[in-house]
């Protein structure tokens, strides 16, 4: 036992309650919205992510959990209301999968917490490429102005 307490990383601890903020913000965005209904699930959210993050690991922790369910939340939510957008009703498979992958990134930050750093690297490729594309869509149109 002793020999496990001198392999722990106790700084990376706080990974954890991003991973839990994640899954969080994951599950809120399989909804889909945009526009202001987005907002309000980023706003539930996040608010669910202080509040277990604070359960967690306090007051540091209903900061992580923020930061974790605000960034799932918003780029999740963009992939399924575009996915909406071009399939239509097939997009209800996708947010199956997507609350699947939350409960995974929920399992993966109980067990084993700097796997989260995976997670954390995936989520913010996911949304730069899909930011990425949206410019590169909409720059011929600025240029007809």
């Amino acid at each position: 036992m002793e020999v496990w307490r001198i392999a722990r990383f106790p700084s990376v601890d706080f990974l954890k309650d991003v991973g839990i903020g994640l899954a969080i913000g994951m599950l809120a965005g399989t909804t889909g919205t945009h526009g202001s209904a987005r907002g309000r699930m980023t706003i539930l959210a996040a608010v669910i992510g202080v509040i277990v993050g604070f359960l967690i690991d306090g007051g540091l922790g209903a900061i992580l959990g923020l930061v974790g369910a605000v960034g799932g939340c918003l780029v999740i939510s963009d992939v399924v209301s575009g996915a909406s957008r071009r399939e239509g009703s097939g997009a209800g498979a996708l947010a199956f999968f997507v609350s699947l992958a939350a409960l995974v990134v929920a399992a993966i930050a109980l067990l084993l917490p700097v796997a989260i750093i995976v997670v954390i690297l995936l989520l913010l490729w996911l949304g730069i490429s899909r930011h990425r594309r949206a410019q590169r869509k909409h720059a011929g149109l600025r240029v007809l102005r």
